[in-house]
């Protein structure tokens, strides 16, 4: 407690400074070698968030704390430069072109705008200009492909639809592998599975990924978990992706306009049958309509977007509809003090059809042989089912309507030339609500009732409405002592995460009603959950002739849900890195021109991961019986639950050869002490299952980034990136409790035991028996779910400056999944040929639970995301039109795969809410469409 209060009173003391630091604004233009106009370049006031971007034309324009700021002027592709202010008002830049990124100025990781070659671990970043190339309308579709150590899975193609993020391997059996994602410095809801009270329409996860409001976009940084966790608190364990979002310029005002249109449709490559698509999928039409304008003064700027979002689907049931607008303020109130802010709104309307698991899945009925082999059915036949399928999807209304605000607020205090006290607070606020109404003309459609019936009607309805409130308070002090200099950061954090959802659910629904009230039951169930989340850190980055750096963090971590059981908990990070390129040695010795760049980095960091909220507690269950109280037990409780610790150690070396290379390559072990499980308790007690801190799991791998620059002449420039992950998970104990399942099917399924990989395959496996003969091997191991080898590859091409053509893709290998669809033809009598080796059917092995291994398939890919072609006309009609660009993009292009089904369309595979998500089961799931896009872009 002395410890807080001597903190908050350091804190208090630095903002009430005097000094004498007199603002100015700086404006000028960063040009490339050429003098062609680089827009998008950052311009950061040094040792601060302070920053802007250039415009079209390559001006910029910053109003800077006084004549000793220094400027930061950074653009990939180009060497990093630093400007001192002094006595300019203008100042123009020529920057140098390098595959050299040591120098990129980033945020996430210390708080404040740093040279990368001072941070001791991985950040990944996406600037403006690639983020532009991406037709993608959610965030999860338009970082696919474009993180080197991210693999992003896509679950299903329908709408609003929860996705598989994960980097270095799942580090915890008891949630996903989704990161922390922050807006401007303000957490928003990361919810990647369905509500505790969603909609069960079989099996398609929404998510509150699909919505967060992607306008205005300058970049995105992320960095792996372990280190994360010094800064971003509870629940980093899994890393941080952070968003910022654009900023108004002094000057003129620009505006833009942007159009797309185009035609969505449904993806025919892993159909079981070609038929499957005519009795389905219908082309869709796309459209998206944004509109822009910035501008500002020396002491206020402004910059506004909105957007309309619209497609038919690729089926006759999905559309879906998106309003989208941002709105951003920075201003100097006096010589010392900033403020900037940011508020965004997203709202979503979509259908969506049945799903997978549910008799009513119009799709994964096909697919799944309910109608036999449709690809040997005459034309009569397929003309039935195809007005069959039209008339479900007639009467077919799954709908979900999501309302979200973000707001973001920084106040930056210059105290003097070297401290800077930051304060971001904000809120993210989503309210969503899903319904499903189930008339009686859709169940006698269905074949649930025969025609006639009046009283079967239904309807469910799910809110959640979510509140997310998070303040950071951080001080930021610069010192140099002869060939020392030290960054130290000293905060505090807090967010509080208010959930709140209600189930409805009315029977006996006449047709025409869409209101429960109009009904011969209604029942409700409700989920409440407030916690809060809060730290004190201190971190130091101390660099030594700007070539060796030492980064140090310790935070403490608190949590509402668990008071003094569990108390704060210390976290450290320690991390080294050494530019030895630098040295005069190396210098002397190895040419520039082979060797032009060597870093070293190492670095230990420590996470936690809480537990499920209040599963400490004892809790007992009222339930209703014949009009009275009755009650149960509910959870068993655990007072000595704890939470999890991920401990990461991570050593790599940045590498630059030929001045045209850059190769970087990291190795890490992720250790997570304390793991919780959830094991099934003995029969005997009566009781359910219940969290223990039992486990240990490690996750050991390495990444491998490599840029290279194939051409760079004064009109081409070809550039190409390919990344390759290796991730090895394995659980190492299980402290003696037995195995459990967390997704798929009791005869095989996806299980968590000693000695395996998280959530792996087990179930029945035929093997050799020696003697010319075979047997069945029970409970076998049959593959892992996620698979240990993936990355991403990407190429782009310049003519120039005008002609652009670009490619991002991705991969992996060594993974498998369960072909759910063709468990289901099995029973159909329509199985995939060939599926059995003969010789076992011949040994009298043909038990279905016997075969099981038999549907487990290696889900090896390679896949083109996104290609694309623009040509920039550039000025036009006197300069009233200062820039002018047309576009064409491909999404979804093309896909290699050793599997009969699509690997990217496993399942999310999550039983609760936030819960273990490994995949695996491919299972009556639409792809994600592919998607033919024109784009106008207009600046005025």
């Amino acid at each position: 407690m002395r410890t807080t209060k001597a903190v908050l009173t350091l804190l208090l003391a630095l903002c009430v400074q005097v000094g004498f630091a007199q603002s100015r604004t700086v404006k000028g233009t960063v040009k490339g070698p050429g003098g062609e106009p680089i827009p998008g370049a950052s311009v950061i006031e040094k040792g601060t968030k302070n920053g802007t971007a250039t415009d079209a034309s390559g001006s910029y324009s910053i109003t800077v704390a006084g004549p000793k700021s220094i400027l930061v002027i950074s653009s990939l592709g180009f060497t990093t430069q630093e400007r001192e202010v002094g006595s300019n008002t203008t100042i123009d830049v020529f920057m140098k072109e390098s595959n050299e990124q040591l120098d990129e100025v980033v945020v996430t990781g210390q708080g404040v705008g740093v040279s990368r070659k001072r941070i001791s671990t991985t950040v990944s970043s996406i600037d403006s200009k690639e983020l532009k190339k991406s037709p993608a309308m959610q965030l999860d579709q338009l970082i696919q492909s474009k993180l080197p150590n991210a693999q992003i899975k896509l679950s299903s193609g329908q709408p609003g639809t929860a996705s598989i993020i994960r980097s270095r391997g799942p580090v915890s059996a008891n949630t996903n592998t989704t990161p922390v994602i922050m807006i401007d410095g303000v957490r928003v809801d990361n919810l990647n599975s369905n509500p505790s009270l969603g909609l069960n329409t079989g099996g398609a996860q929404s998510s509150a990924i699909a919505d967060i409001p992607m306008e205005d976009i300058d970049r995105i940084e992320y960095i792996p978990g372990g280190a994360a966790t010094t800064l971003y608190g509870a629940d980093a364990a899994n890393g941080v992706l952070q968003i910022f979002t654009k900023r108004g310029k002094a000057g003129r005002s620009n505006v833009y306009f942007e159009t797309q249109l185009g035609q969505m449709r449904g993806t025919t490559d892993f159909l079981r049958w070609q038929e499957t698509a005519d009795l389905v999928f219908e082309p869709g039409f796309v459209q998206n309509y944004r509109l822009g304008f910035s501008g500002g003064t020396d002491a206020f700027n402004y910059s506004f977007s909105g957007s309309i979002y619209q497609d038919d689907g690729f089926n006759a049931v999905n559309q879906q509809t998106r309003r989208n607008f941002r709105t951003t303020v920075a201003s100097r109130v006096s010589n010392r003090l900033r403020y900037s802010a940011s508020l965004a709104y997203s709202n979503s309307e979509f259908t969506r059809d049945y799903n997978a698991n549910t008799s009513y899945s119009r799709f994964g009925n096909i697919e799944g042989g309910s109608y036999g082999n449709v690809g040997d059915s005459n034309q009569t036949y397929l003309d039935n089912l195809k007005q069959q399928l039209q008339d479900e999807a007639d009467v077919t209304a799954i709908t979900e309507r999501i309302n979200r605000f973000n707001v973001a607020n920084n106040f930056t205090y210059d105290v003097s030339d070297k401290v800077v006290v930051s304060f971001d607070f904000g809120l993210d606020s989503r309210n969503s609500k899903q319904q499903e109404l189930g008339t009686n003309a859709l169940q006698i459609v269905k074949g649930s009732y025969p025609d006639g019936t009046t009283d079967q009607g239904y309807i469910d309805v799910s809110t959640r409405n979510f509140l997310v409130l998070s303040a950071n308070l951080n001080t930021a002090y610069r010192e140099r002592v002869g060939d020392f200099d030290f960054i130290t950061t000293v905060g505090g954090q807090m967010f509080r995460q208010n959930d709140y959802q209600t189930l409805i659910s009315a029977t006996g629904v006449p047709d025409g009603s869409e209101s429960v009230n109009n009904s011969a039951d209604q029942s409700v169930q409700d989920f409440y959950n407030t916690v809060t989340s809060y730290g004190l850190y201190i971190a130091e980055n101390v660099g030594w002739k700007d070539k060796f750096f030492l980064d140090l963090g310790l935070r403490f971590d608190g949590n509402t849900a668990f008071g003094d059981e569990i108390g704060l908990i210390p976290l450290i990070k320690l991390g080294g890195s050494y530019v030895i390129s630098d040295e005069a040695f190396f210098k002397n010795n190895i040419s520039k021109d082979v060797v032009h760049l060597m870093k070293f980095r190492a670095n230990y960091g420590e996470a936690t991961i809480f537990p499920t909220p209040f599963a400490n507690d004892l809790t007992f269950a009222l339930n209703p019986y014949n009009g009275l109280q009755s009650f149960a037990f509910d959870n068993p409780g655990n007072p000595e639950l704890q939470s999890e610790i991920a401990k990461t150690t991570e050593v790599g070396v940045d590498i630059g050869l030929f001045k045209r290379l850059t190769l970087g390559f990291t190795y890490y072990r992720t250790l997570t002490e304390g793991a919780l499980f959830t094991p099934p308790q003995a029969p005997s007690t009566g009781q359910s299952a219940q969290e223990k801190n039992v486990g240990e799991i490690e996750n050991t791998g390495f990444e491998i980034a490599l840029g290279v620059n194939i051409l760079n002449s004064e009109k081409h420039n070809m550039n190409a990136r390919f990344s390759y992950n290796y991730n090895q998970n394995n659980v190492l104990s299980t402290g003696g409790a037995p195995e459990f399942v967390v997704g798929g099917f009791t005869f095989l399924g996806s299980w968590v035991n000693q000695g395996q990989p998280l959530g792996y395959l087990r179930g029945a496996k035929v093997v050799s028996d020696g003697n010319g003969g075979y047997e069945v091997e029970r409970n076998a191991y049959l593959g892992t779910t996620f698979s240990p080898t993936f990355g991403t590859f990407g190429i782009d091409y310049t003519w120039n400056n005008k002609l652009s053509v670009f490619l991002n893709g991705d991969y992996q290998f060594g993974g498998q999944g369960v072909n759910v669809d063709d468990v289901l033809r099995y029973f159909g009598g329509v199985n995939d040929e060939d599926r059995f080796p003969q010789e076992v059917l011949d040994a009298g092995i043909t038990s279905f639970f016997d075969l099981a291994g038999y549907w487990v398939e290696d889900a090896n890919y390679i896949k083109v995301r996104t290609v694309g072609v623009e040509y920039n006309f550039g000025s036009l009609l006197d300069s009233r039109i200062k820039n002018l660009r047309l576009g064409f993009t491909l999404q979804n292009a093309f896909n290699w795969v050793s599997s009969s089904f699509d690997p990217d369309v496993t399942g999310s595979g999550i039983r609760t809410q936030g819960g273990f998500a490994g995949g695996g089961f491919a299972f009556g799931t639409e792809s994600a469409p592919r998607i033919y896009l024109a784009t106008l872009r207009v600046n005025l």
